[in-house]
């Protein structure tokens, strides 16, 4: 968010594999007829800059 400290508002993810190794959860799929509001919603937030795109392992994110 614009004129907040990165360093307050940042989030982080420590990933430790070897205390707790990644387990595949079952996909959370979202209806047919929601599909294209997400993406928009999620779009016009992105280009807000409201949300940021980040790389994490494939097991965080369930997609």
């Amino acid at each position: 968010m614009p004129g907040l400290d990165p360093s307050i508002v940042k989030h982080f993810l420590p990933l430790d594999t070897e205390k707790f190794p990644p387990k595949r959860q079952q996909l959370r799929r979202q209806l047919a007829s929601l599909l294209l509001r997400i993406k928009e919603e999620v779009v016009k937030q992105i280009d807000a800059g409201f949300l940021e795109i980040c790389n994490y392992s494939e097991w965080v994110a369930n997609i």
